[in-house]
Order: structure tokens, then sequence, then C-alpha cells
């Protein structure tokens, strides 16, 4: 997935991540991100201030965020040397939409289907991943619903709708 163009590049070093996406509408708003999981925090701290509300009412897309930001540098080419992941949060009248997109699979692995994990994180995990682990079982858990599509080029799109008042669905 190539930067959009209408972000600018440093002469020599590309585009400095991560980076603040604009766009015309005023309730949309999204942020580039690199392979380093240390964009992990700038990224909730970043989605946290878009929401423009509580941090309780922010949490659920706070922490599915989070945890679908790490799947996309765990589990696809984003997590590689000059991978990318995006994300866009759309502030709607009663919702929030939150879309995180990868670079797509990894050279010679297969495509992917994202599928929530009950199950707890397995020992040993990353130490930079330490916080994740739950994956899309916290997107299901938080959110009022999720799906996922797949772009030309192989990139994948996780979208989920949250409550702007941060009511979490009950199952």
């Amino acid at each position: 997935m190539s930067p959009p163009s209408r972000i600018p590049t440093v002469p020599g070093k590309g585009v400095l991540l991560p980076r603040r996406i604009s766009y015309d509408d005023p309730n949309k708003s999204g942020l580039l991100c690199g392979s380093d999981t240390a964009h992990l925090s700038p990224a909730r701290r970043w989605a946290a201030q878009v929401t423009r509300t509580t941090p309780s009412a922010a949490y659920p897309l706070v922490a599915s965020l989070a945890e679908l930001h790490a799947n996309a540098l765990r589990h696809s080419a984003s997590g590689l040397s000059g991978g990318h992941v995006r994300i866009e949060i759309e502030r709607c009248r009663l919702l929030f939409l939150l879309h995180v997109t990868d670079d797509g699979p990894r050279p010679g692995a297969a495509p992917t289907v994202p599928a929530p994990n009950f199950y707890a994180p397995t020992e040993g995990a990353s130490p930079q991943l330490a916080e994740c682990g739950y994956g899309l079982a916290v997107v299901e858990a938080m959110a009022l619903c999720w799906d996922f599509s797949r772009g030309s080029g192989g990139e994948l799109t996780v979208s989920a709708a949250f409550d702007r008042y941060g009511r979490t669905p009950t199952r």
C-alpha cells in the first residue's frame, strides 16, 4: 500500500511516520503508521483525541484500534520493513466508524481471513505487543458490529462501528 498522494514526503527520508492524513470531510480523520511497534501508542493517543469525546466513551474504539493495529503488524506485510497501517475514524451522529487497513499478506504467504480467537494469548508474546493478544475477540466484544474487505492489491481493511457514548453490546 503506497501512502496517499496528499501526504508530502521528506527528500531522502520518504514519509515521516506516523503521519496524519487530511480529508475534506471534517468528521473524518486518518493516520498513516509504519511497521514500527512504537507507533501503537501514538495511534491510541491520536484516536482518543480525534473522537472528541470523554476517555470512557472513546475506550471501546481505542482498545479495538490497538488490537487491529497490532494484528496488522503481526499478520501482514505491514509488519515488514517499509510496511504501513492506515487508520481512519469517522465521527457520525450516533456512531464512530473505525477502518484499519494493512498492506496485505506477507510475501509468499496466503491471504488470511480475520476471525476472533476467544482464548488467552500464547506465552512468551513479544514484549512490544504485550498489551495485545486477544485481537478480534476484543473488537467482537466492544464493537456494535465489524466486518472486513480485501482490496484489489490484497490489502485487508477491518471496519468496526462503535457507539459514540461508549456503550458496548450485550451479547
